[in-house]
Protein backbone atom coordinates (compact mmCIF):
# COMPACT_ATOMS: atom_id res chain seq x y z
CA UNK A 1 0.00 0.00 0.00
CA UNK A 2 1.35 3.59 -1.05
CA UNK A 3 0.21 6.88 -0.22
CA UNK A 4 1.50 10.48 -0.85
CA UNK A 5 0.52 13.11 1.85
CA UNK A 6 0.17 17.08 0.52
CA UNK A 7 4.26 17.95 1.36
CA UNK A 8 5.18 14.88 -0.65
CA UNK A 9 6.06 12.58 1.53
CA UNK A 10 5.50 8.84 0.56
CA UNK A 11 4.23 6.46 2.90
CA UNK A 12 4.86 2.39 1.52
CA UNK A 13 3.62 -0.15 3.73
CA UNK A 14 4.35 -4.08 3.48
CA UNK A 15 2.32 -6.99 4.86
CA UNK A 16 3.54 -9.96 4.58
CA UNK A 17 1.63 -13.50 4.68
CA UNK A 18 3.16 -13.77 8.08
CA UNK A 19 1.91 -11.21 9.55
CA UNK A 20 5.02 -8.80 9.42
CA UNK A 21 4.28 -5.36 8.41
CA UNK A 22 6.99 -2.63 7.13
CA UNK A 23 6.14 0.68 6.89
CA UNK A 24 8.88 3.15 5.19
CA UNK A 25 7.91 6.90 5.30
CA UNK A 26 10.24 8.63 2.96
CA UNK A 27 10.06 12.72 2.84
CA UNK A 28 10.89 15.21 -0.21
CA UNK A 29 14.69 15.41 0.26
CA UNK A 30 15.12 12.05 0.03
CA UNK A 31 15.43 10.86 3.96
CA UNK A 32 13.50 7.66 5.37
CA UNK A 33 12.01 6.32 8.69
CA UNK A 34 11.29 2.47 8.22
CA UNK A 35 9.29 0.66 10.95
CA UNK A 36 9.40 -3.11 11.19
CA UNK A 37 7.26 -5.48 12.90
CA UNK A 38 8.06 -9.15 12.81
CA UNK A 39 5.74 -12.25 12.84
CA UNK A 40 7.43 -12.73 16.22
CA UNK A 41 6.48 -9.15 17.82
CA UNK A 42 9.77 -7.86 17.15
CA UNK A 43 10.63 -4.64 16.07
CA UNK A 44 13.06 -2.83 14.15
CA UNK A 45 13.73 1.21 13.06
CA UNK A 46 15.92 2.45 10.42
CA UNK A 47 16.86 6.22 9.99
CA UNK A 48 18.35 7.32 6.63
CA UNK A 49 19.40 10.78 5.96
CA UNK A 50 18.61 12.38 2.21
CA UNK A 51 22.04 10.61 1.03
CA UNK A 52 20.67 7.36 1.93
CA UNK A 53 23.16 7.08 4.45
CA UNK A 54 22.04 5.10 7.59
CA UNK A 55 22.22 7.63 10.68
CA UNK A 56 19.62 5.31 13.64
CA UNK A 57 19.01 1.78 13.90
CA UNK A 58 17.01 0.35 16.56
CA UNK A 59 15.81 -3.25 17.48
CA UNK A 60 13.45 -4.51 20.21
CA UNK A 61 13.19 -8.31 21.06
CA UNK A 62 9.85 -9.25 22.38
CA UNK A 63 9.07 -11.31 25.27
CA UNK A 64 7.50 -14.17 22.96
CA UNK A 65 10.83 -14.36 20.36
CA UNK A 66 13.00 -14.89 22.86
CA UNK A 67 11.00 -17.74 24.45
CA UNK A 68 11.24 -19.10 21.45
CA UNK A 69 14.81 -18.79 20.80
CA UNK A 70 15.76 -20.43 24.10
CA UNK A 71 13.62 -23.41 23.32
CA UNK A 72 16.08 -25.01 20.73
CA UNK A 73 18.85 -22.91 21.13
CA UNK A 74 17.99 -20.44 17.64
CA UNK A 75 18.93 -17.26 17.01
CA UNK A 76 16.01 -14.26 16.82
CA UNK A 77 16.66 -12.39 13.68
CA UNK A 78 16.52 -8.38 13.99
CA UNK A 79 13.99 -6.60 11.45
CA UNK A 80 16.65 -4.44 10.36
CA UNK A 81 19.76 -4.75 7.80
CA UNK A 82 22.73 -2.92 8.17
CA UNK A 83 26.19 -2.54 6.42
CA UNK A 84 29.28 -3.59 7.56
CA UNK A 85 31.74 -0.54 7.31
CA UNK A 86 35.59 -0.82 7.49
CA UNK A 87 35.77 1.24 10.79
CA UNK A 88 33.90 1.56 13.90
CA UNK A 89 33.90 5.47 12.89
CA UNK A 90 31.77 4.60 9.61
CA UNK A 91 29.66 1.91 11.57
CA UNK A 92 26.29 3.03 12.04
CA UNK A 93 25.16 2.14 15.94
CA UNK A 94 22.40 -0.56 16.32
CA UNK A 95 20.79 -0.11 19.91
CA UNK A 96 19.42 -3.62 20.51
CA UNK A 97 16.95 -4.16 23.44
CA UNK A 98 16.16 -7.35 24.99
CA UNK A 99 13.70 -8.03 27.68
CA UNK A 100 15.32 -8.29 31.32
CA UNK A 101 12.92 -10.89 32.16
CA UNK A 102 14.99 -12.98 29.22
CA UNK A 103 18.42 -12.93 30.58
CA UNK A 104 20.59 -13.52 27.28
CA UNK A 105 19.28 -13.92 24.07
CA UNK A 106 21.00 -15.13 20.44
CA UNK A 107 20.22 -12.56 17.84
CA UNK A 108 20.86 -12.40 14.48
CA UNK A 109 21.70 -8.89 12.91
CA UNK A 110 21.00 -8.82 9.03
CA UNK A 111 24.20 -7.39 7.28
CA UNK A 112 24.63 -6.25 3.95
CA UNK A 113 27.07 -8.44 2.11
CA UNK A 114 28.71 -10.49 5.48
CA UNK A 115 32.34 -12.36 5.26
CA UNK A 116 34.27 -14.15 7.42
CA UNK A 117 36.00 -11.01 8.49
CA UNK A 118 32.46 -9.27 9.68
CA UNK A 119 32.42 -8.95 13.54
CA UNK A 120 30.41 -7.39 16.00
CA UNK A 121 31.62 -4.42 18.43
CA UNK A 122 30.33 -3.54 21.39
CA UNK A 123 29.90 0.37 22.32
CA UNK A 124 30.39 0.40 26.16
CA UNK A 125 28.94 2.97 28.38
CA UNK A 126 31.81 4.97 28.71
CA UNK A 127 32.18 5.04 24.73
CA UNK A 128 34.83 2.36 24.46
CA UNK A 129 34.53 -0.32 22.02
CA UNK A 130 35.54 -3.77 22.34
CA UNK A 131 35.45 -7.01 19.58
CA UNK A 132 32.98 -9.59 20.76
CA UNK A 133 35.09 -12.57 19.98
CA UNK A 134 32.11 -15.15 20.17
CA UNK A 135 30.22 -12.96 17.51
CA UNK A 136 29.82 -15.76 14.20
CA UNK A 137 28.87 -14.50 10.64
CA UNK A 138 26.23 -16.39 9.48
CA UNK A 139 24.91 -16.85 5.65
CA UNK A 140 22.97 -12.93 6.15
CA UNK A 141 24.23 -11.37 9.12
CA UNK A 142 26.39 -11.64 12.27
CA UNK A 143 24.70 -13.95 15.55
CA UNK A 144 26.04 -12.95 19.09
CA UNK A 145 24.37 -13.53 22.32
CA UNK A 146 23.02 -10.41 24.36
CA UNK A 147 21.71 -9.24 27.43
CA UNK A 148 19.79 -6.11 28.32
CA UNK A 149 20.44 -2.94 26.57
CA UNK A 150 23.51 -3.32 23.94
CA UNK A 151 24.66 -0.82 21.77
CA UNK A 152 26.67 -2.83 18.88
CA UNK A 153 28.27 -1.72 15.76
CA UNK A 154 28.74 -3.87 12.41
CA UNK A 155 32.97 -3.92 11.23
CA UNK A 156 34.29 -5.92 8.08
CA UNK A 157 37.50 -5.98 10.02
CA UNK A 158 39.34 -8.38 7.46
CA UNK A 159 43.35 -7.92 7.06
CA UNK A 160 44.51 -7.56 3.97
CA UNK A 161 47.43 -10.28 3.76
CA UNK A 162 49.28 -10.70 0.33
CA UNK A 163 50.06 -14.30 1.24
CA UNK A 164 46.10 -15.40 2.49
CA UNK A 165 44.50 -14.99 -0.72
CA UNK A 166 43.23 -18.50 -2.12
CA UNK A 167 44.51 -20.15 0.57
CA UNK A 168 42.54 -23.20 1.59
CA UNK A 169 42.05 -21.49 5.04
CA UNK A 170 42.20 -18.23 3.93
CA UNK A 171 38.15 -17.90 5.41
CA UNK A 172 39.33 -19.14 9.03
CA UNK A 173 42.64 -16.84 8.91
CA UNK A 174 40.29 -14.12 8.04
CA UNK A 175 37.57 -15.14 11.12
CA UNK A 176 40.78 -15.65 13.65
CA UNK A 177 42.46 -12.23 12.69
CA UNK A 178 38.95 -10.36 12.51
CA UNK A 179 38.39 -11.35 15.58
CA UNK A 180 41.90 -10.43 16.84
CA UNK A 181 42.17 -13.84 18.64
CA UNK A 182 45.36 -14.80 15.92
CA UNK A 183 47.92 -11.73 14.49
CA UNK A 184 49.91 -11.86 11.31
CA UNK A 185 53.99 -11.98 11.14
CA UNK A 186 53.91 -8.57 9.30
CA UNK A 187 50.80 -5.77 8.65
CA UNK A 188 50.71 -7.84 5.46
CA UNK A 189 51.41 -11.05 5.72
CA UNK A 190 50.27 -14.45 7.81
CA UNK A 191 52.88 -16.37 6.81
CA UNK A 192 50.30 -19.59 6.86
CA UNK A 193 52.39 -22.11 5.73
CA UNK A 194 55.22 -21.90 7.82
CA UNK A 195 55.68 -23.73 11.39
CA UNK A 196 54.65 -21.94 14.99
CA UNK A 197 57.39 -21.01 17.10
CA UNK A 198 56.96 -22.11 21.06
CA UNK A 199 56.23 -18.89 21.70
CA UNK A 200 53.51 -18.07 19.04
CA UNK A 201 50.93 -20.66 20.83
CA UNK A 202 51.68 -19.38 23.89
CA UNK A 203 51.41 -15.88 23.29
CA UNK A 204 47.94 -16.82 21.75
CA UNK A 205 46.62 -18.86 24.96
CA UNK A 206 47.83 -15.75 27.26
Amino acid sequence: KTETKKDGTMIETTTGKDGSVSKTETKPDGSSVTETKAADGSTGTVVTDKNGDITEVAASVSSNAAKEAAKDGSAVALPVEVPAAKTTVDAPAVEVSVPKSAGSVKVEIPVEKVTSGTVAVIVKADGTEEIVKTSIPTGDGIRLTVEGDVTVKIVDNAKDFTDTQGHWAEASIDFATSHELFSGTSATTFTPDSAMTRAMPMTVLA
